[in-house]
């Protein structure tokens, strides 16, 4: 999936025949094709022009727009594509108990797995962190257990409120940060991590649309107006990834407390600009890493597509079991104490 992504504050994005230019002050910044561009992301005060407009909504890239510290405003998308059929099935696996339980059960399932994948990497350095190891084990065994959607969710927090506290063991205490919080991020790893998160739903939501399904209707969640369900219920399985990055960044030195704003009261901390250009430049590469499932070597970024795939052929043809991508994946050193996390 192509991206491009604006954060140059008072830029203007325009079409120059085959190419979009963003521009400031008179000044090209940048020239990109618009062929095999799919997606468009615009961080704070950045205009597009009128004909502009039209350019993405005829050739179906989407326009989503951010604050300049990367919370999620809307998006500007073209007309539905897709299968009718296939929406209404969607609608009717969201109401049937039984199926949404199971579906649901395999998106917390594979979060969980891939948190504890996540931990095993650091165990020989941190063996503190067995005790969190077996809560997600636990975690894994109640969600299989799990007999309604109560159940898996206190699953889920239960293992995730316990990986989140490990992972603060990780990252060194000068960073503040002792787990999970947003709304504001009050740390510098909360505002990656909910930075990352909001990208990742971004392309969670651009790949359901591209298969036909609606980003709304999920299957672990209640409806909530507004609340993109069924993209969120998506990252479940790729958040760890997510998380990966940010304590690489973080342990690495490549982000540092000098790459973070002061905290504002009401909106926590924010990377500055230049810590913004950093993280989106690893972003990228990071989901540019071919990785090996099932014998195929592929762009880490092809595999939220590629579950997007897979959940419409379920929803299709029930019989198919959903498989969650491995975190291990990631790395080609692969955990040979990960068979456990099942």
């Amino acid at each position: 999936m192509r991206v491009l992504y604006v954060v140059e504050q008072g830029a203007v994005l325009r079409r120059a025949g085959e190419l979009l230019l963003v521009e400031r002050d008179r000044e090209t910044l940048a020239r990109v094709p618009l062929l095999r561009l799919q997606l468009v992301l615009l961080f704070g005060n950045v205009h597009v022009t009128t004909p502009t407009l039209a350019t993405l909504l005829e050739r179906g890239i989407e326009l989503v727009l951010l604050t300049a510290d990367g919370e999620y405003r809307g998006r500007l998308v073209g007309p539905e594509s897709g299968s009718a059929e296939l929406r209404v099935r969607q609608l009717e696996a969201a109401r049937d108990e039984e199926f949404a339980l199971e579906l649901a059960r395999r998106f917390v399932r594979g979060k969980l797995r891939n948190q504890g994948v996540l931990l095993l990497r650091e165990l020989d350095e941190h063996p503190d962190l067995r005790s969190a190891l077996d809560a997600l084990r636990d975690a894994l065994l109640r969600a299989s257990r799990a007999g309604g959607l109560g159940g898996l969710l206190a699953s889920e927090g239960y293992g995730s409120g316990a990986y989140f506290t490990a992972l603060a063991q990780l990252l060194p205490a000068s960073l503040g940060f002792s787990g999970r919080q947003r709304r504001p991020p009050p740390d510098p790893v909360n505002a990656l991590l909910s930075l990352g998160y909001t990208l990742l739903t971004q392309r969670a939501v651009s790949a359901l649309r591209a298969v036909g399904l609606d980003p709304s209707v999920g299957f672990l969640h209640q409806f909530r107006p507004g609340r993109l369900s069924l993209a969120l219920h998506l990252i479940e399985e790729f958040r760890p990834a997510v998380d990966a990055l940010v304590l690489r960044l973080l342990k690495d030195g490549e982000l540092t407390r000098d790459h973070f704003a002061p905290p504002d009261p009401e909106r926590g901390v924010r990377l500055t600009p230049e810590g913004l250009r950093r993280f989106l430049a690893a972003w990228e590469h990071w989901w540019d890493q071919r990785l090996l499932v099932a014998g195929t070597h592929r762009p880490a970024r092809e595999f939220l597509f590629e579950q997007a795939r897979r959940l419409a052929r379920i929803l299709r043809a029930p019989a198919e079991p959903y498989l969650t991508v491995p975190l291990e994946a990631w790395w080609a050193d692969q955990p040979s104490n990960a068979s456990d996390l099942r």
